[in-house]
């Protein structure tokens, strides 16, 4: 079973592979540990990872739980899929750039790889008479560029992509 969160704007992978009854194998960012689990009570979890024990109590409302590891407390949010990719769109990283009517691609200005500045041009598209420049969202990387200058575009194409 694989799980993603963000801490601080940054998004670590974790796996978890139940080995045995009580026992699994937790991959963070790519290292593996060995994870050993007792449950003395309900919401509470003594966790031997790598060696080293910890004592953790979990509680649990609709929109939060709080983990209390050797005393330290920490909250976490539940989110929905739904939420989570509203903020996708929200969050910095791959931007696909769409036409939102039909039209004809009259200039590319940079090309795929090309590191670019956010509100820079990178194409202009003939639209009902009109050319319009359609400028990067983000700073990044150019990664694709789906149309060459003289080729049609339809509504809803993606024109390119920054990352």
């Amino acid at each position: 079973m694989n799980h993603s969160f963000w801490l601080e704007s940054k998004e670590y992978r974790v796996g978890l592979r139940e080995l045995a009854k009580g026992e699994f194998e937790v991959t963070v960012g790519g290292a593996g540990h060995r994870v050993l689990v007792e449950s003395p009570c309900r919401g509470e979890l003594l966790l031997n990872i790598d060696g080293r024990v910890y004592n953790v109590i979990v509680s649990s409302d609709t929109i939060s739980q709080s983990v209390h590891i050797n005393g330290r407390q920490f909250r976490f949010e539940k989110r929905s899929v739904l939420n989570m990719l509203k903020e996708e769109r929200i969050r910095p990283g791959k931007r696909e750039v769409k036409i939102s009517m039909p039209g004809r691609v009259v200039a590319v200005l940079a090309a795929p790889g090309d590191e670019v500045r956010e509100g820079q041009p990178v194409l202009v598209v003939e639209a009902m008479k009109m050319q319009n420049e359609l400028k990067s969202p983000q700073a990044g990387r150019l990664s694709r560029i789906g149309y060459q200058a003289g080729e049609y575009v339809e509504a809803g194409a993606v024109l390119f992509t920054v990352e």
